[in-house]
């Protein structure tokens, strides 16, 4: 046994106490001295024969245990008159409780809510069978619990609970606070808490009266506390989080209220045509003189409200591409301009127009395009350089301009300096590319990849990545099995500065199916096979090598040659019998796996001559 133990056992007829610390020695000499019985009680102390005074203990099947104290009888000589009425008397008594010790309970922390009431909670005990019984003690006092003020009142915990509530009507009050934890075989009281109501109190959730957005990357919003929770609020501390609703995390601010001033608070920094959510929380800013066990807690969170930022103008211009057409006799060209939508954080609005002009060198920029669409094809001149700008505007104002240089295509121009590109998988959806280049101050990239073989009519996808990088992942349109063609175009102040392209695979898989197979010649012990180059979108990757199986009739033997050279297409088998039926078939492997195609039977020649009569060929498939 471990731990303090309280005991309940009769001595007499009257219902003897005693708390029993750890240790089967001390439990004997504590029963020993509760077994003071009166001596009208005599009759039930259960005498039994003289013996010297000492203490039996004997276990018995957990979870009880039954300590036996004998003890001697003394008569009443030379006893002082006060206990002239109490007698030690002779006899054995035997006192059953748990074997394992009854904890004294802990209140953890306890909460007052305004006109409703004070509630504790302590931590968890282990089971009982039957379970123990929690009871709640609350009194008001007087002063710092110098005296009790008022009625204890109580609250008994539902079973499994391990917290309840007491009405209180005066917050500004002191109260004590105790939980007594009661078994069939014991019980035992916490130490008492002495506590302030408004030093635990939980407000009540601060009421939004409005949110107005007065400026783009600023929102005002006004709150109050439900009346007579706090006369000032300054007596209150705040908490504010807002977040773009489109996200999931808040950004949290701190407030105190100025005195004599409406509790408002003016939010900046957030970004323009934003919807955002907001809510506030408070607690009570309580006074150390309080000298009181435990904290105010944060109110529950106010209902949310909402409010969208002010728009303003773009933040920047759109990406801008070209795809560029072949030149006609008559020395134009089709090019046709780009560009992708701005984001919400760019666009900082609704975007009403999109203005696209050209220049020549040494003249004005001419208007092409306004428009809502985000491409404008033109017919123009192939042999001038060209230059072009493009702005998105809204409600507020226009972005800043992008700028593209477009060369003539008759080569008066240096082309772009070769650009070295390397592409690894990145993800079965991905390609990772890496290059190495200078870095500028104006640089930024445009990536182009398409799938091959490109069929006309099908449009490449691009994007455009400011910065000085060195490195991408394609992830947009990218599927396993399918070859892209990347490139790689480093922009410089709207000129393609190098140029580099690339061909790879996110991901490798089997090829869709294997290559026909056919033979080419027939002789007596010989037959010359040949199978057709895959197309390249049902490879679904590098061919590593083909497998020629055969089995000749009447042979148990099946053999397989390797054939490593992917570029290689034609196979001979040797040393097959005159007149007898070879079954063939052909598997593809690629890194992602490999396919079998179907079995062709074959019959060789039973005389020499230089080609096989195509009408003995049989075809068929094995399952």
């Amino acid at each position: 046994m471990t731990g303090p133990l309280p005991a309940r056992f009769r001595g007499g007829n009257e219902l003897c106490q005693a708390t029993v610390p750890g240790g089967t020695q001390n439990a004997c000499f504590s029963a020993w001295n509760c077994l003071e019985t009166r001596r009208t009680g005599l009759a039930s102390a259960r005498i039994s024969t003289l013996s010297p005074a000492c203490c039996v203990f004997a276990p018995l099947r957990e979870p009880l245990l039954r300590v036996t104290l004998m003890f001697q009888f003394h008569p009443l000589l030379g006893c002082p008159k006060e206990h002239s009425n109490i007698l030690f008397a002779c006899g054995c008594v035997s006192i059953y409780f748990s074997g394992a010790a009854q904890r004294i309970p802990k209140i953890e922390y306890c909460v007052s809510f305004w006109a409703e009431n004070i509630t504790c909670y302590w931590e968890a005990q282990p089971e009982t069978d039957p379970p123990t019984t929690y009871t709640l003690h609350v009194t008001e006092e007087a002063g710092r619990c110098r005296r009790d003020f008022g009625d204890q009142r109580s609250c008994v915990a539902t079973q499994g609970e391990r917290s309840c509530g007491v009405a209180v009507e005066n917050l500004f009050a002191f109260y004590k606070i105790q939980l007594t934890a009661e078994s069939q075989q014991a019980q035992a009281n916490s130490l008492e808490k002495c506590v302030h109501g408004m030093s635990i109190v939980k407000l009540s959730s601060p009421v939004v009266n409005s949110v107005v957005a007065n400026q783009s990357r600023c929102f005002r919003l006004e709150w109050r506390l439900p009346a007579d929770e706090v006369l000032s609020a300054t007596q209150a501390q705040y908490e504010i989080q807002y977040r773009d609703t489109a996200e999931v995390s808040w950004t949290q601010m701190n407030f105190t209220a100025a005195e004599n001033m409406p509790t408002f608070a003016d939010v900046c920094g957030v970004f323009p045509f934003t919807n955002y959510s907001i809510r506030v929380r408070a607690k009570y800013h309580h006074s150390s003189s309080f000298k009181s066990d435990g904290e105010p807690s944060w109110s529950d969170w106010s209902m949310e409200r909402f409010v969208r930022t002010l728009p303003t103008a773009p933040s920047r211009g759109p990406a801008l591409w070209r795809k560029l057409g072949t030149p006609g006799s008559d020395g134009m060209r089709e090019v046709v301009l780009m560009w992708k939508p701005l984001k919400p954080r760019e666009a900082n609005g609704e975007i009403l127009a999109y203005s696209l002009h050209s220049q020549r060198k040494g003249e004005t920029a001419v208007p092409l395009c306004l428009t809502r669409d985000l491409r404008c094809t033109l017919l123009l001149p192939a042999g001038e350089r060209l230059t072009f700008s493009i702005t998105a505007s809204n409600a507020v104002g226009e972005s800043p301009p992008t700028k593209l240089v477009v060369p003539p295509a008759d080569g008066q121009e240096a082309p772009p300096s070769p650009l070295p590109v390397l592409a690894s998988p990145a993800g079965d959806h991905g390609i990772l590319l890496q290059w190495s280049l200078p870095s500028f101050p104006r640089m930024g990239y445009i990536f182009e990849w398409g799938r091959l073989p490109g069929n006309p009519g099908d449009g490449s996808c691009w994007h455009y990545q400011p910065g000085n990088i060195n490195h991408v992942v394609i992830a947009e349109a990218i599927k396993p099995g399918n070859l892209y063609r990347l490139k790689v175009f480093a922009l410089l102040d709207g000129n393609v500065w190098a140029v580099g392209s690339v061909s790879a695979y996110s991901k490798q898989i089997a090829p869709l199916r294997a290559p026909t197979l056919y033979p080419i010649r027939v002789w007596k012990s010989r037959v010359e096979l040949q199978w057709e180059k895959l197309p390249l979108e049902e490879r679904g990757g590098e061919i590593q090598n083909y497998t020629i199986s055969y089995e000749e009739e009447g042979k148990d033997q099946k053999t397989a040659v390797v054939v490593p050279d992917s570029s290689v297409h034609r196979y001979l088998i040797e040393g097959l019998a005159p007149g007898s039926t070879v079954r063939v078939s052909i598997t593809v492997a690629t890194e992602g796996g490999s396919t079998e195609g179907p079995v062709l039977s074959i019959r060789t020649k039973i005389y020499e001559s230089a080609f096989y009569p195509g009408s003995s060929l049989v075809q068929d498939r094995w399952l």
